[in-house]
């Protein structure tokens, strides 16, 4: 599972609708998942096991689909309807776990820890959780060994092996590896294959379950900050005295006896 985000430096807040406004922002693959796709890749390299991409986005997502066939997936699957649009981690783990499903037999679901536009690590957990299957996060890198995976995760302070049945779900952690690049000639035959896209009708999705309607997560309000202000002046040694007074006329210092 991969996602297009916006770049963070180009995209700002709805004040009316407390949603992402991604309109203007130029699309890039989720940092983290690209350390999934590649884990994902090495793993398909030494198993030959056909490896499915997939995403929920507007459209434009195709592009980042295209570019993960480039570095060697199979297949590309855009789930993408108006409906869907404005989902919270709920109503996107929900979506995500249908096209799981769909899709048929599996071995692995593999994705990023977070994304650098909500950063809350709740998407991965949640398909887990909507397919019923078991989970290991923070995983720094991962073998297929029969029919189990053997995992090393990243504890902070420790790092855990863990060895579990298939299927499972991986969460893999930003910087855990370095992603390969698309070829030209991967690139043209994803560009010939082309990128499926599934709509709600296709999940089989009621369109209350899914989108802004399914997600219970409510925005009350949004509220900027007031940047403080920083003034400053030149004082000389002969000003110290004054100065002396003045932060302690303002509280900022107490009396000898004081501190």
């Amino acid at each position: 599972m991969i996602k297009q985000v916006p770049d963070a430096e180009e995209i700002f807040i709805d004040p009316v609708k407390f949603t992402l406004n991604r309109a203007s922002a130029r699309g890039i693959i989720n940092p983290a998942d690209e350390n999934a796709l590649e884990l994902a890749l090495q793993i398909k390299d030494k198993t030959g096991m056909e490896l499915v991409v997939i995403t929920m986005g507007p459209p434009q997502a195709e592009t980042a689909l295209i570019e993960c066939m480039g570095r060697g997936a199979d297949r590309g699957i855009l789930i993408t309807d108006r409906v869907f649009a404005a989902a919270d981690t709920y109503a996107t783990s929900l979506t995500l776990a249908a096209a799981v499903k769909k899709i048929g037999d599996f071995n692995l679901v593999v994705a990023g820890e977070s994304t650098t536009d909500s950063g809350t690590g709740h998407v991965g957990p949640g398909v887990a959780q909507f397919l019923d299957i078991d989970q290991v996060t923070y995983v720094t890198s991962a073998y297929v060994d029969k029919e189990n995976v053997h995992c090393e995760r990243d504890l902070e302070d420790a790092v855990e092996v863990v060895e579990t049945p298939m299927p499972v779900l991986l969460t893999v952690l930003m910087n855990s590896n370095i992603p390969r690049h698309s070829t030209l000639r991967k690139k043209i035959d994803a560009i010939r294959k082309g990128i499926e896209k599934w709509d709600h009708d296709t999940l089989n999705l009621p369109p209350d379950w899914v989108g802004l309607k399914g997600s219970p997560t409510i925005v009350g309000a949004l509220r900027i900050p007031q940047e403080r202000k920083r003034e400053g002046k030149l004082i000389t040694l002969d000003d110290i005295p004054e100065m002396v007074k003045e932060l302690y006329e303002k509280g900022v210092i107490g009396k000898e006896e004081e501190l």
